[in-house]
This record gives structure tokens, C-alpha cells and sequence, in this order.
């Protein structure tokens, strides 16, 4: 009934299948391998436009975005509920889902192409390879994003900004965290699933100082409770394909 296209390690893939646990709904399992770019093969394409996971199919409808897909799953099985009742909660909830997406997601890319040296995956490809593979890129803002940083990568300023801007989120977070255990009303909502992916990315990219607890004590709280739920033991890790 619901078949989950995903790749083990995608922070947005995380986030559906948090969900999909904390809903205790049963679901197939497609991987696809980012860094085999199964991503961008036509057949997948057809399914996402986009060319990214996850991809969430369920019945004859076919779902793209982890936060999109994460609200449809607590809309089309409501229990337990993932939004809060609350109309101003609900509202608050979507403002952070989009903050974490377009702000978080974002510079988080920009400090993974280095730290974790994704530009290494182009490294050996000769110009008419990466050529290739750059055309088949479905989404233009993804191939121009990719040409770009080929060319020129990605500068120590840049890098500086992107840290900065991730810090500015946490600091909200921390504020927010302060007035209580979650991000929305009173209990776990769809917002603290939609960021809990990125705070273990912080420790991948070596950003340290993101985590360090004592500067932001009701943060690190607040992830000793996600990390305790049934969705984030269920969900979180995935075993890779064999």
C-alpha cells in the first residue's frame, strides 16, 4: 500500500520514515543510491521530476518533498497525531517546517559539498562525463547549483555564512526550547520530525561547536527526547541494501 523511495543516509528520507514509524505503518522499501546518481535515471525521474528522496507512492498517488510528504501521512492516518490541534500551534509548526527546509537545509548543503567531500564523486570524471551527467540533471536550479560549484567551489566565506546561518537557527530553537519540551504546543509535532535529521548531519560535518550542549542546554534536552521516541529508534537508521 505504501512504497518508500529513499536512500539510507538522506536526511530528508529520515524524516518519512521517523513518520511512517511513529505511525506504525507498514511500507516497502526502494533504495536509491545517491551516490551511483540512481537519482537522476529516467525511470526515477518519471516518478520525482525533481531527481532527489525521497519519493512516497501510496495507492496510485505519487507524493515528492519529505515535508509535504510527512504532513499528507498525518493527515491520511491520524493517529497518533503529528499536528497540533491548536490553529496557532498548527501555524507555528509550518513556519519552522519552512525555516528548517529553506534555511537549515540549504546551508547545511553547502557546508556537506566540502566537509564531507562530496565534490570527490566528480573527481575522476573526465569533461564530457560530467557533462553528461550534469544534462541529465532533471531540476535547472540543481545544474546550474552543480556547474557552479564545480567551477569555482565553495569559498571559506561562504562556508563562514553557511555556519553562521545554521547557528541563527539553532538559536530559535533554543529560545523556543526554553518555554517547553517541544517545538509546538505539547507534544512531539511534524516540525521537531522535520529538523531531528539535521542535528546528527552537524556531527558528519564536523561542526562541533553546533552541538555542544552546554551553549544550548534546552536544545540538547529536546534531542535526548527525540532520540527516545519510537520514531527516531524505528526510523532514524536504515540498513543500506546489501
Amino acid at each position: 500500500m505504501i512504497k518508500l523511495y529513499h536512500m539510507h543516509t538522506s536526511t530528508c528520507s529520515k524524516r518519512v520514515r521517523i513518520t511512517l514509524a511513529e505511525k506504525n505503518l507498514d511500507w516497502e522499501s526502494v533504495h536509491i543510491d545517491l551516490a551511483k546518481r540512481e537519482q537522476i535515471e529516467p525511470d526515477y525521474v518519471k516518478l520525482n521530476p525533481n531527481g532527489v528522496v525521497p519519493t512516497l507512492i501510496h495507492g496510485d498517488r505519487v507524493l515528492n518533498e519529505s515535508n509535504v510528504i510527512i504532513q499528507y501521512l498525518d493527515e491520511v492516518f491520524p493517529e497518533p497525531p503529528l499536528t497540533p490541534s491548536d490553529p496557532y500551534d498548527r501555524a507555528q509548526m509550518r513556519i519552522w517546517m519552512d525555516i528548517f527546509e529553506h534555511r537549515l537545509h540549504k546551508n547545511i548543503n553547502i557546508v556537506s559539498w566540502v566537509r564531507q567531500e562530496r565534490y570527490k564523486r566528480w573527481k575522476n570524471m573526465s569533461e564530457s562525463e560530467v557533462e553528461e551527467v550534469l544534462n541529465k540533471q532533471p531540476s535547472p536550479e540543481r545544474r546550474e547549483l552543480f556547474r557552479k560549484r564545480l567551477a569555482n567551489g565553495v569559498s571559506q566565506e561562504d562556508m563562514e555564512f553557511a555556519e553562521a546561518r545554521v547557528a541563527d537557527v539553532l538559536d530559535l530553537m533554543e529560545d523556543r526550547l526554553k518555554d517547553g519540551p517541544w517545538l509546538c504546543g505539547d507534544a512531539m509535532s511534524l516540525a521537531d520530525i522535520s529538523v531531528v535529521p539535521f542535528i546528527e548531519r552537524f556531527e558528519a560535518n564536523k561542526m562541533s561547536k553546533l552541538v555542544d550542549w552546554v551553549l544550548r542546554p534546552s536544545l540538547g534536552n529536546w534531542w535526548e527526547r527525540m532520540q527516545k521516541t519510537k520514531g527516531y529508534r524505528e526510523g532514524f537508521y536504515f540498513p543500506p541494501p546489501d
